[in-house]
């Protein structure tokens, strides 16, 4: 099965459309002439997107999309298309196509580079589906969202008006993709807020209400806006939001995170990352052996925070190491996914852009550190949860024998460290510049211990947080010791 991209003649398409044809009109095409060997893919299904080139400044047309065509030995012919006629000019530098070569951008040779046809990405189709206005998407039965946080209803993404078939739509299409690309950037869509807006769309107004909530406001003035949100989602929320997923969390009008079962992101991942910049994913009941899966996704790619839950094992977690598809990851949480001691191993060169990793939960041992202080990007990493690792002091004192200068949060609970690791910890502070937070609940401290770490050297400390330990308050109370 395959999607493909195919171009109409200027002299066909103007037998067809005329020589002046407006944007928006519905040719309902049905067929496709060729014999060319490159379509043969669409034998198995799939759709063939069909454009031309448009004088005179070279405009790129979506003309039709032939759903599952068949050859009868002249033409893939297909039931008529009802794709109006689309500018989608914008889309050219984004289009990458199966090769990775993209469109030509040069002045004059767009129709030429075009002749042959090519098979399309998920992406590239997403991208095409969008722009045309995509198609009738069922909506949730789950229930409805009441809040930008909910496990009712699972937003994605607002549908494409019917505009999206003129310029004003192309424009639009365009705005979103800019959002898409850069998706820490509020001007972006702020941008794309006001174009809906002008359009009488409410998802214009949402967007604009989540980015104030974003920032400093009064308490009145956020009060009134929690308010506005909230009647804005229950009266919207079955035209915006017509999937459905266990959990879901919006920021600054968009999607941001979603959780699911890997079946349910892949049923409606295409068109959900085509329209909302996801990039917190959390993978429910995943096995190891689902991770080849998971990793062929077209959206995970996309991702920079993935959390997963269920039976991962050692191999899965090599598996997930190992791939160059995980490079781009900030963050990961893999707790309580039966990873061994043997699983940190592992990492060695992998996930060279993480920052955030946590194990929580792991039956990791003293041993496993071995394998973590050998991940080459360990002096990065930021925030790192070992709570509940089965770790001693011993194990303590071999991470923390190298220099982790960017280590900000440190999270130790649920270990049996007793005292002991309150000396590691201090004698190893000048590698602990950074450390504003350290997580040693229920580790069998001691009122030594605590003294210890309250006196040690780490300039950064703002937080000790030793709940669920027999300690009583330090003299002179320590505002950065917290004990229940």
């Amino acid at each position: 099965m395959a999607d493909m991209m195919a171009i109409v003649a200027k002299a066909v398409f103007e037998k067809t459309a005329g020589k002046s044809p407006a944007l928006g009109t519905q040719l309902h095409m049905d067929r496709y002439i060729s014999a060319n060997k490159n379509l043969a893919p669409l034998g198995d299904g799939g759709k063939l997107y069909l454009v031309t080139v448009r004088p005179p400044d070279e405009a790129l047309w979506l003309v039709a999309i032939l759903d599952n065509p068949t050859h009868d030995g002249a033409a893939w012919v297909a039931s008529p298309s009802p794709t109006p006629l689309t500018d989608i000019s914008e889309l050219r530098g984004r289009i990458k196509f199966e090769s990775g070569a993209g469109i030509t951008m040069k002045p004059g040779a767009l129709g030429m580079s075009l002749q042959t046809p090519r098979a399309l990405t998920a992406d590239d189709v997403a991208l095409l589906d969008a722009a045309a206005g995509g198609s009738a998407l069922p909506v949730a039965s789950s229930g409805s969202p009441g809040d930008s946080d909910t496990r009712a209803g699972f937003p994605a993404a607002p549908r494409a008006a019917s505009a999206f078939g003129s310029a004003t739509g192309a424009r639009r299409g365009s705005l979103l993709g800019a959002v898409l690309e850069d998706p820490a950037s509020d001007v972006a869509r702020q941008v794309y807020a006001d174009q809906l807006i002008a359009n009488n769309d409410p998802r214009g107004e949402y967007i604009l209400v989540e980015i104030a909530l974003a920032g400093p406001l009064s308490i009145r003035k956020r009060e009134q806006l929690v308010a506005r949100r909230r009647e804005l989602v229950e009266a919207h929320a079955a035209t915006w939001w017509p999937y459905t997923a266990s959990h879901w969390r919006s920021s600054r009008g968009f999607l941001e995170a979603v959780s699911g079962t890997l079946e349910q992101l892949q049923a409606i991942g295409t068109k959900l990352f085509a329209a909302e910049p996801v990039t917190d994913v959390t993978l429910l009941d995943l096995e190891g052996d689902d991770i080849g899966d998971m990793l062929k996704a077209s959206w995970f790619p996309r991702i920079r925070r993935l959390v997963i839950r269920g039976s991962l094992g050692d191999d899965g977690f090599a598996a997930l190491c190992k791939s160059k598809r995980t490079a781009e990851l900030r963050a990961l949480n893999v707790t309580a996914t039966e990873l061994g001691s043997e699983a940190l191993a592992m990492l060695k060169g992998g996930l060279p852009h993480c920052t955030n990793l946590v194990l929580t939960s792991n039956g990791l041992g003293d041993e496993g550190i071995e394998g973590l202080r050998r991940w080459k990007q360990l002096p990065r990493v930021e925030t790192l949860y070992l709570s509940g690792c089965e770790l001693s002091s011993e194990g303590l004192e071999a991470l923390l024998a190298e220099p982790l200068p960017r280590l900000a949060k440190l999270c130790l609970s649920n270990n049996e460290l007793d005292d002991s690791c309150a000396d590691v910890i201090a004698s190893n502070a000048a590698n602990l510049p950074a450390l504003a937070h350290l997580e040693l609940k229920n580790t069998g401290l001691g009122m030594d211990g605590l003294a210890v770490l309250a006196a040690a050297r780490l300039p950064a400390l703002r937080r000790l947080d030793v709940r669920k330990n027999e300690l009583s308050a330090l003299e002179p109370a320590d505002p950065r010791v917290r004990l229940g």
